[in-house]
């Protein structure tokens, strides 16, 4: 196996000014590690069924922060894969293809690629793109679409240079689908014009510019232009859809306007959200980078003034159902509203929690029924931080996961260690110890960021092991 030197570099043991210098900018690294060889640790005590749910993140985390060396990385990732670990398979991948670009398939089905976006990207920045594309190029048509449409939100960060190259590389392997997103999701405005200008089967165009119209919103960039040219409601309708889009681009973790705006048709309000949003984005107080919260804090409030009916929008979130690493009991059905209470919730007891204020805040006009009945456990146990021993919480699967929330937004990470570590049972300990290494990750490096990731991944992590520039 080949091995690339300024990876080795990236992922081998720190130097200790290296890892001074990380824990200047770091301070939660020790929290992250220890959460993370929690999960690694104990998944063993689980049966295997749910073991299989935990451990691909946190051995990520793991090699990012713990200075592992590539071919550690790689045996902590294969025992994962080898035991049915969910989205193992693709940190594996991902691994493995950096280090041996395409040919770590073999001669495999490269059909086996769908879903794994973790290791599309590490083959297409081996350099194995020509590679790629000849594979799906050999397959029938209706298996080549899906594939396809994982390289471009694999690759939406990366310069123009290689979406040029590799949009001329699936030209010439006839994928024209794949060819029109790489052209429209590059940063140059010229680009799609000239594609347009060029393209041989112009009787294919329309529905290309359809399908991808959205796509520059990854680089900010307005929305194709309509072929035929729409009329100027149907334009404004677009314009204000695309900024739809622009906003999902750049949000952190996970978007719900798109949704929102498919579910109810309310385009005029949830332009009005997303420019909100973007106003935040661009005054700095929400970060790409970061955690969804502000976000969808600016978001929701946004949307429920520009409305003509509030009650519309949280009945509509109400029934939003998101697939989450977040713990939020009772129940794992968790929807949309579920994590914008916890949020409201949060920032309103933010002054306390900070010790900002010596008077807990009054119960938020803006929380739902349902969380109605929670907030005075909420108020409780934010008292309970000062004052009463944490320990005994760690046993009440009810109170473990507000306990960690307060203690998160109190900043207080030493205390937040010591409290998830002593969780019980072990399966709420794992989800716990997830949930809060990934976000903390967030207020650090961010290595599990990826760009455009609210509009492009819906959950889904991205482990990249990029070579050093």
């Amino acid at each position: 196996m080949r091995f690339l030197p300024a990876l080795a570099f990236g992922l081998s043991v720190l130097s200790p000014a290296a890892y001074a210098e990380e824990a200047a900018t770091c301070p939660a690294k020790p929290v992250i590690l220890a959460f993370s060889d929690t999960v690694l640790a104990d998944r063993e005590k689980l049966p295997r069924l749910k073991a299989r749910g935990f451990g691909a993140e946190a051995a990520y985390l793991k090699m990012r922060y713990g200075g592992l060396s590539m071919d550690e990385a790689a045996a902590l990732a294969h025992g994962l894969r080898d035991a049915g670990v969910r989205e193992a398979i693709d940190l594996a991948g991902a691994i493995d293809a950096t280090r041996d670009g395409f040919d770590t398939l073999g001669d495999a089905d490269p059909v086996q690629l769908n879903g794994l976006i973790s290791t599309v990207r590490a083959i297409l920045l081996h350099g194995d793109g020509e590679k790629l594309l000849a594979a799906i190029a050999s397959l029938p048509p209706e298996r080549q679409v899906s594939l396809s449409g994982r390289i471009v939100p694999a690759i939406a960060d990366r310069p123009d240079e290689e979406k040029a190259k590799l949009a001329a590389s699936a030209g010439r392997h006839k994928l024209f689908f794949l060819q029109a997103g790489l052209v429209a999701s590059q940063r140059d405005p010229n680009a799609w014009p000239v594609f347009v200008a060029g393209f041989p089967d112009t009787t294919r165009l329309a529905d290309l510019t359809r399908l991808w119209s959205w796509a520059p919103a990854l680089v900010g960039n307005p929305a194709l232009p309509r072929l035929p040219v729409p009329d100027a409601a149907a334009q404004a309708t677009q314009k204000s859809l695309h900024t739809v889009w622009l906003a999902a681009a750049k949000e952190p973790e996970r978007d719900f306007l798109m949704t929102y705006v498919n579910q109810t048709g309310d385009i005029a309000s949830t332009a009005k959200a997303a420019e909100a949003v973007l106003a935040e984005i661009t005054a700095g107080r929400i970060t790409p980078e970061g955690l969804l919260d502000p976000a969808w804090l600016v978001a929701y409030r946004a949307l429920r003034a520009a409305g003509p009916n509030p009650a519309v929008v949280d009945t509509t979130l109400e029934i939003m159902s998101i697939n989450t690493r977040r713990v939020v009991p009772p129940t794992s059905n968790v929807s949309i509203r579920d994590l914008i209470d916890r949020a409201v919730a949060i920032d309103a007891l933010a002054p306390y929690l900070a010790g900002k204020s010596d008077v807990l805040p009054d119960r938020p006009t803006d929380i739902s029924p349902k969380f109605q009945a929670e907030w005075p456990l909420w108020v409780e146990l934010s008292r309970s931080l000062k004052s009463v021993p944490l320990t005994p919480l760690a046993k009440d699967p009810l109170k473990a996961p507000v306990i960690a929330e307060l203690l998160f937004a109190a900043g207080d990470h030493a205390r937040l260690a010591d409290f998830v570590l002593a969780v019980e049972p072990t399966e709420t300990k794992l989800a716990i110890a997830t949930d809060f290494a990934m976000r903390l990750d967030r207020g650090c490096q961010s290595h599990m960021h990826h760009p455009a990731e609210a509009l492009l991944l819906a959950g889904q992590p991205i482990f990249k092991f990029d070579p050093a520039q």
